[in-house]
């Protein structure tokens, strides 16, 4: 008897979810869809996170599929190459920097 009134239950409110769906506007299932979506990215993306955490303790030394390898010193933005000055360490584009010995100044006073 129990069973019976618990899925009459879920049944009632199986259908008033569904008259409220049904309600609702497609650019607000459209935004649901998205976020479920998203979700399961995540978890895809945690996944394989967590399958190469376990092949990389094994020494087949995958990379993390979030890692990106940037040298300490260069990033790029748009077409031109940001570098860091050895002296005070401000990122400036590279072609208003200053190389002297292979190394990036910011200005001429650092490169002295």
């Amino acid at each position: 008897m129990k069973f019976l009134i618990i899925l009459a239950i879920l049944v009632l409110v199986a259908s008033a979810l569904y008259q409220k769906w049904r309600s609702i506007s497609p650019q607000t299932k459209q935004m649901w869809g998205m976020l479920l979506g998203l979700a399961g990215v995540v978890r895809q993306a945690k996944k394989q996170m967590r399958e190469q955490a376990g092949t990389r303790s094994t020494g087949s030394g995958a990379a993390h599929p979030f890692e990106r390898v940037v040298p300490p010193q260069a990033t790029s933005v748009g077409s031109n190459l940001m570098r860091e000055c050895v002296k005070c360490g401000l990122h400036v584009p590279e072609n208003e920097g200053v190389r002297v010995q292979g190394r990036f100044y910011c200005c001429v006073e650092h490169a002295q």
